[in-house]
This record gives C-alpha cells, structure tokens and sequence, in this order.
C-alpha cells in the first residue's frame, strides 16, 4: 500500500512539474516573440518612392532636422560622406531598421541643408520599377541606350539619368568594371551585365 501511495504522490509531483515547465516555455516564447516585433519594426517602403530630388516626402533642400520628422523607427548613425563618393569633410547621416540600412542624408558643408538623399536599401524603388540592388541588364531594359562612366576620384563607375537627377552607383574596380575606357572621360557600353547597384544617389 505503501509503495501504491509513494509512486502516487511521485506521478502527481511530475505532473505538476511538466505543466509549470510548460507554462514558463510558453511565457518565453510569448515574451521573445513580442521582444523581436519591438526590435523590427515594419518600415513602409511604399510611402519613400525615389523620385526627382526626393525620397518619399524627404526633400533636397530641407533641413536635416525636417527630413527626419518624414519618418519615424529607424535608428540614426552617423559616417563620413567620402564614403559616397563626396569630399569636403560632410557628414552622412545613415538609418537603419535594426542593423539594415535603409537610406542616408548628407547635407552641404558646415550646414544642415540636405544636398544629396543614398537611395541604399533594395526594398526602396524608384518610380520605374528600379532599386539600389538592381543590374546592369534590369537598367537597360528601361534605358536602351545606356552608358557607363568612370568616377576617376573614386575608382567606381555610375551611370547617371540626368532627367531624374538619378546617379546608380557601381563599386567596381580595375577587374570587375563593367564598361570598356579607352580613353578618360568616355562614357562606355556596360560590357559585364550581371554587376548590382550598390545604390542610388538622389540629387
């Protein structure tokens, strides 16, 4: 009888046991779920269209300060602008959506009017259909006719759609370039078609 009741007592203690485990795994699951939605939240790339001298409702010419209240949930770093290509000692302001890039501003020298808007995240398109991660080929197709140029201070190459105020940069080098120079200065068909947008600058 003894026996009986011990293994009784014991079955009841474990099933105790496993419904208090149960629940603690659930409460986890419960408070890591609710952590990641905090730590992504959703940017709503549809409303930031790249379009002529604007991203969204983020305008050339605004103050830094007025750009940043178009948006809200991204966090802000700040880099140096040579790192896009622009000298003078500017900064770029970058956000992210946790640690993805989505766009920098970069302001004139030693003010806070916004000159130029990078266009850096794949998710971000411009009005036909293009983004900072499209190809040479997915370009050509909306502009037979284009061509590549040399960023020489750089060491890069860009293709620019003046209408649009639009520059697609390429971080190629000497053995990954896409177009042919035979001579400085000369804008060349893209010969390498498989080279992405590293991103857009927004003039």
């Amino acid at each position: 009888m003894k026996h009986i009741l011990t293994l009784f007592i014991g079955l009841l203690l474990f099933g105790c046991n496993s419904t208090t485990k149960t629940e603690n795994n659930e409460n986890q699951t419960e408070l890591t779920t609710e952590n990641e939605t905090e730590q992504t939240v959703q940017f709503d790339f549809d409303k930031f269209k790249i379009l002529k001298g604007q991203l969204g409702k983020i305008k050339i010419g605004m103050t830094i300060a007025e750009a940043e209240m178009q948006f809200s949930s991204l966090t802000k770093k700040t880099d140096e602008a040579t790192n896009f290509g622009f000298g003078g000692g500017s900064p770029a302001y970058l956000y992210y959506s946790v640690d993805e890039l989505i766009f920098g501003l970069i302001p004139k020298l030693d003010t806070d009017t916004l000159l130029f808007i990078i266009a850096a995240n794949k998710k971000l398109q411009t009005t036909n259909g293009l983004n900072p991660n499209s190809t040479v080929s997915e370009l050509i197709q909306k502009y037979p006719d284009l061509k590549v140029e040399q960023d020489l201070m750089n060491s890069w190459e860009f293709y620019q759609n003046e209408i649009k105020g639009w520059d697609f940069i390429f971080m190629t080098d000497e053995k990954t370039q896409i177009g042919e120079y035979p001579e400085l200065e000369v804008p060349s068909k893209p010969k390498r078609l498989t080279t992405k947008t590293d991103w857009i600058t927004i003039r």
